[in-house]
């Protein structure tokens, strides 16, 4: 809308300063109109496009703070899990089903201390004596079966200082009836026959000896002893294998001694009644294929 000059009427502008006509200086009333407030609409619209930045960036940081709180509780949960696994690794046995072996599905266990492993028929009952301190039931079945005591002894007599780890027990025999502890259930019944097993020690006067060694340690004994090699089919695990026939105890033993070098020399044992012997010979000797330190 247009005003008029005060000094000679003519058209001018709401926001001219001077008429163009006349070179007047209009009053300051229409310098201050055309400089007042900008329209409400305008201040609202700006004001509510703030409103809604503010607000978007309230939102985004909200959302930020809730990511990072979810991947904390995610990285939480992982690293529980993870403790969780080793302290349960540490404390008891692995059982993992493996391939077949010998035309039968075998079982691979480790021992409680992580020290080795071996696979064993799924119907042996494996006996870890670090596992739930399983001495007691250890004695019972030594007792039952004395041979089990006994069958280390061509290394381990001349050491005097082996301490049996484990026992793995086959199931030719009746078996007692006490299932209250799933590691003991299935351990031979003291009245029965001889069985088939493997046992497992340790020595640590015999960490130091080379396989070679073990094998000479045997002479002068007056055992009856064949078969004795060192096998090397386990890289950095040279083991010295051999044969020892018990005739006064109608037993015979499949043997395996492999050294760590720093901690304890092993001895494994794979035994079986002479009666049965013929027919579990293949087993046996599958039994010390498999075991293998875990550690150097």
């Amino acid at each position: 809308m247009s005003e008029t000059c005060p000094n000679c009427g003519k058209p001018v502008l709401p926001t001219d300063t001077v008429c163009w006509h006349c070179g007047f200086a209009l009053p300051k009333r229409a310098r201050a109109k055309a400089a007042g407030p900008a329209p409400a609409a305008a201040r609202g619209g700006r004001s509510s496009r703030n409103d809604r930045r503010a607000a978007a960036t309230d939102e985004t940081a909200d959302y930020d703070l809730r990511a990072l709180a979810v991947y904390g509780l995610l990285t939480l949960v992982v690293i529980l899990g993870l403790w969780l696994v080793m302290r349960a690794l540490g404390r008891e046995p692995i059982l993992v089903r493996s391939a077949a072996l010998a035309g039968g599905d075998w079982v691979t266990v480790t021992d409680a201390d992580l020290r080795y492993t071996l696979s064993l028929p799924s119907d042996w009952q494996w006996l870890d004596v670090a596992y739930r301190d399983q001495s007691d039931l250890l004695a019972q079945l030594v007792a039952s079966q004395p041979y089990i005591g006994r069958a280390l002894a061509p290394l381990g007599a001349p050491a005097g200082d082996v301490e049996i780890l484990a026992v793995a027990a086959g199931t030719s025999a009746p078996l007692a009836a006490d299932t209250s502890d799933p590691v003991a259930a299935g351990t031979p019944d003291p009245a029965a026959a001889p069985i088939p097993f493997v046992v497992i020690g340790r020595s640590q006067r015999l960490r130091v000896l080379e396989a070679q060694d073990a094998l000479d340690l045997l002479g002068g004994q007056g055992l009856s002893v064949s078969e004795a090699a060192v096998d090397t089919h386990l890289a950095g695990q040279t083991q010295a294998r051999f044969k020892v026939f018990d005739a006064a105890n109608a037993y015979q033993c499949r043997h395996l001694f492999v050294a760590d070098g720093d901690t304890y020399g092993y001895l494994v044992a794979a035994c079986a009644p002479q009666a049965a012997y013929g027919s579990l010979q293949q087993q046996l000797d599958d039994l010390l294929d498999t075991f293998q330190l875990l550690v150097n």
